[in-house]
């Protein structure tokens, strides 16, 4: 299975996620926000990202900035977040997002995108 890293610094909806995404055979990887995601990336080097936008530090948009001028610039990343407008959206495919999935989803539905981009 894949290695997926997920950033979010709303601590109970990362450890949801983990969690089911471990049970179906995943290993995941957890930073609580942009820079620590920066870092655990390095370390981690993830198959796939899931990244909120909204975060203290270094939000998605500055994770963004930083990781696609990387050498780790071709692992995917999908924005999870509460608020997906627009100008998210915009923003978020100037930067190479590859995917918006907003954070009322169901498992299902994330577990197919993962396996999307794998």
């Amino acid at each position: 299975m894949a290695k997926i890293l997920i950033i979010d610094d709303e601590e109970t909806l990362r450890i949801t996620i983990c969690e089911l995404l471990s049970f179906v055979g995943h290993k995941i990887c957890e930073a609580e926000d942009g820079r620590d995601g920066l870092e655990k990336v390095k370390e981690f080097k993830p198959d796939v990202i899931l990244c909120d936008i909204m975060m203290p530090k270094l939000d998605g948009y500055g994770f963004m900035e930083e990781h696609i001028a990387s050498e780790y610039s071709y692992i995917p990343v999908i924005f999870l977040s509460a608020k997906i407008e627009p100008k998210d959206r915009k923003m978020g495919g100037i930067l190479g997002v590859k995917h918006f999935l907003k954070k009322t989803f169901v498992f299902s539905e994330l577990k197919q995108l993962i396996e999307n981009y794998l």
